[in-house]
């Protein structure tokens, strides 16, 4: 895991996930690239093109000296005891549509993970529910790590991978071991059996076959029994020191069940924990 990716709107929530972005720079030694998009609105279609350019014109010196800004700061920061730097840095801006240009730059630059921040009082429902970041967790081939607007970075040693179907997770939890290696972390494979389902017997069997051809020592299964999957989740974080909660992402997965609408129930943990999204491949 090389390549950072790091999306940014200059906003306080992006600069509270910069943190972690740098940190996970710092462990592996590798490229963070930070990335701005930007779209001049022709509210008028009868706009003089002299105007509108002069406008587009702005809006691009603007995110070039913001981008180029937070650079020089990072750099700053970027050194050890003798001077060396501790990972590279790449700027990009671009002009267009800020989810495509995010999937666009992940396939030119071969992306290894995606950091950005959440936004909303009710942070990670308000990315689900339609914002930027809601469109590239659903569409990048690449692990996002969504940073709610009040985390406070610390190392991520406790790893807590939330899945619906063991044996369709099993891609997706590889992934999860080679974010997990950054760290050395600690993995829980956290199941919530509804009450009308008899799994148990199932998941311990096909929790032994993943942790014998992982190679990773740092497993272990835990199976609650709860009548509500969004209660069983909600239940466990808030009772065990969890650092990031990761979930595989695909059509009608877990992920959709937690944040449909219909869900009125808060989940606590949305404004601290981070969420890590794994596309089931």
């Amino acid at each position: 895991m090389k390549n950072i990716l790091f999306p940014t709107d200059f906003s306080p929530n992006a600069e509270n996930a910069l943190n972690y972005a740098i940190e996970i720079a710092r462990k592996v030694k590798g490229n963070l690239i930070l990335f701005h998009a930007y779209s001049v609105q022709l509210i008028d279609p009868n706009m003089p093109a002299e105007i509108y350019l002069s406008a587009y014109q702005e809006e691009e010196k603007s995110a070039k000296e913001s981008l180029e800004d937070l650079s020089r700061r990072i750099t700053d920061m970027n050194k050890d005891n003798s001077g060396n730097n501790l990972f590279t840095t790449d700027a990009i801006v671009t002009q267009g549509l800020v989810v495509d240009e995010v999937l666009s730059v992940i396939d030119d630059f071969k992306i290894d993970i995606v950091v950005m921040g959440t936004h909303g009082a009710s942070g990670i429902t308000e990315l689900i529910l339609g914002s930027n970041a809601a469109s590239i967790i659903e569409s990048s081939p690449a692990p996002v790590l969504a940073i709610p607007q009040n985390a406070v970075y610390k190392e991520m040693l406790n790893l807590v991978y939330a899945y619906d179907d063991i044996k369709s997770g099993l891609p997706s939890f590889h992934r999860l071991i080679e974010f997990a290696n950054i760290y050395g972390s600690e993995i829980t494979l956290l199941h919530i059996i509804e009450s009308n389902k008899n799994t148990e017997e199932m998941n311990k069997n096909e929790f032994e076959k993943i942790k014998g051809s992982s190679n990773y020592d740092k497993i272990r299964l835990e199976l609650v029994k709860e009548e509500n999957v969004l209660e069983g989740i909600n239940d466990y974080v808030n009772s065990h020191d969890v650092d990031v909660l990761a979930m595989a992402i695909r059509k009608r997965s877990l992920l959709d069940k937690i944040f449909n609408r219909s869900l009125t129930k808060k989940m606590a943990y949305h404004t601290k924990i981070p969420l890590l999204a794994l596309h089931k491949v």
